[in-house]
């Protein structure tokens, strides 16, 4: 993607700054990304790509947070970087989810953009009202 179609696809994200961080791939999503995963897609809507057996393939919100629940997190309190946590974003248009980004060791957060290049942007609202809805959920788990 060119900054201007990122930038026409976030309408928040210019004012906020981000930089892009990656060249485009097709081997990992945002899920994938938000869980730390670079070699594997993992889409509900693919029988291709990796989705938990446990879980349906669907894109309702709650099967989102089951999914990350399995990799450990909870539902947080906020998006501020709390030492000794990891922090999720999930993004949602009426209870369908569209997004997964992570927040970094230094505070900013990151999105792989789809089979698009992956991003960093100060907070998760950076991406809100763009083409993945609204932040639904922060989720955190301790640090490994």
């Amino acid at each position: 993607m060119t900054n201007r179609e990122i930038e026409n696809a976030f309408p928040n994200l210019a004012g906020s700054g981000y930089e892009i961080i990656s060249q485009s791939s097709d081997d990992y999503n945002c899920i994938a990304w938000a869980v730390g995963i670079t070699a594997q897609r993992w889409d509900c809507d693919s029988p291709r790509s990796y989705w938990p057996p446990s879980l349906p393939r669907n894109q309702e919100v709650a099967t989102l947070i089951r999914l990350f629940a399995g990799q450990g997190y909870t539902v947080g309190d906020d998006d501020v970087k709390e030492p000794g946590y990891e922090k999720i974003a999930i993004y949602a248009i009426a209870g369908t989810f569209f997004h997964g980004a992570k927040q970094l060791s230094d505070g900013r957060w990151s999105s792989k953009l789809g089979s698009r290049e992956d991003i960093t942007h100060s907070t998760p609202a950076s991406l809100a009202g763009g083409i993945y809805g609204n932040v639904y959920t922060i989720m955190r788990r301790p640090s490994p």
